[in-house]
């Protein structure tokens, strides 16, 4: 959904400068230009991103501005943050997080967790109840205060990777809405897998690039020659750095020493948004035909780390024959 403005500049930037968030390469395709900036796709890894980029503090400003329910801020999303405060078994994002713990648990028991951007801590709250013993972080003081004074958690504010390493490991460890966010989400992933107990359980959630929606709105901006972009102005915000579909999100785990070992599509919770009864209508009716087709505007993810690939026999037999001919 659309938010405030953050990149005031943007004309100022030099799109020579574009430079893929995962790989670093230059020298991306172009997809849409669109009002605040253009989206891109890289040629190395094929990751879809923004440029330019909203800086640190724009993006803080932000979301205290969506956690505090800012009539400035998207119509759409003026209740959108209220549902992180509640942690009524009705509340649909309660719900939500039943459902991924649920996913979780089927792989690893509660233990040790950390949910890295954990906002208000409402997962958190859901996953102690549960008998998870939980930590966060998150780069919004107020929500992070929120967590702890409330739900009574134990967080820290910051960003993950200036958190110092304090040797602990984790048996589940969370990136709820946060991949999308990270300047560099390789370097993300790779601290994360550190942090991980052996068989731990790492879980994602994020928008999918290739759904439906995007999918629409490409042909509409497509085939009006660039001109209608309202449709691709609402999935591509500024806060989102980079945009995954499940084949560069998976070659991206693998960079970081991860797999896949379950996921699926799932759609955004309309009740959580403020919409035109029409909208919510065409909404509805779009999100039955991606999930048919597979193209939800979601992903669920789990991934573990790699296990250690074997080696072809045949391979295995020619090293080991050009050892003892070393040695004779």
């Amino acid at each position: 959904m659309s938010a405030p403005t953050l990149l005031r500049h943007a004309g100022a930037a030099r799109d020579a400068d574009a430079r893929c968030p995962a790989c670093h390469s230059r020298g991306p395709g172009l997809r849409y230009r669109l009002t605040r900036f253009r989206v891109y796709a890289c040629r190395r890894c094929r990751l879809v991103y923004l440029w330019p980029r909203a800086d640190a503090d724009e993006i803080r400003a932000l979301f205290r501005s969506l956690y505090a329910g800012d009539p400035a801020c998207s119509p759409a999303l003026r209740r959108y943050f209220s549902f992180s405060y509640d942690d009524a078994p009705a509340n649909p994002q309660v719900q939500r997080y039943e459902r991924w713990l649920d996913a979780i648990e089927r792989i690893r028991p509660p233990g040790r967790l950390l949910d890295i951007g954990c906002g208000t801590g409402l997962f958190l709250a859901v996953a102690r109840r549960r008998g998870w013993l939980g930590r966060g972080v998150d780069d919004c003081a107020q929500a992070a205060a929120h967590a702890r004074g409330v739900f009574g958690l134990e967080v820290r504010d910051g960003r993950f990777g200036e958190l110092p390493e304090d040797g602990q490991r984790f048996d589940a460890i969370t990136l709820w809405d946060v991949l999308e966010h990270a300047p560099d989400p390789l370097a993300l992933l790779r601290a994360a897998r550190r942090r991980l107990a052996a068989g731990g359980v790492l879980g994602l959630s994020l928008p999918n690039q290739r759904s439906l929606l995007e999918l629409v709105a490409g042909a509409l901006y497509r085939a009006s020659r660039g001109r209608i972009t309202a449709p691709l102005e609402q999935l591509y915000v500024e806060q989102h750095f980079a945009y995954f579909h499940i084949e560069t999100l998976r070659a991206t785990l693998a960079r970081a020493d991860l797999e896949i070992v379950q996921h699926r599509g799932e759609h955004t919770d309309l009740r959580r948004l403020e919409l035109p009864a029409p909208v919510r209508l065409g909404l509805r009716a779009l999100f039955a035909v991606a999930r048919a087709a597979a193209l939800e505007n979601r992903l669920f993810v789990l991934a573990r780390p790699a296990e250690p690939r074997a080696q072809p026999a045949a391979c295995a037999r020619r090293r080991h024959g050009a050892f003892f001919r070393m040695r004779s």
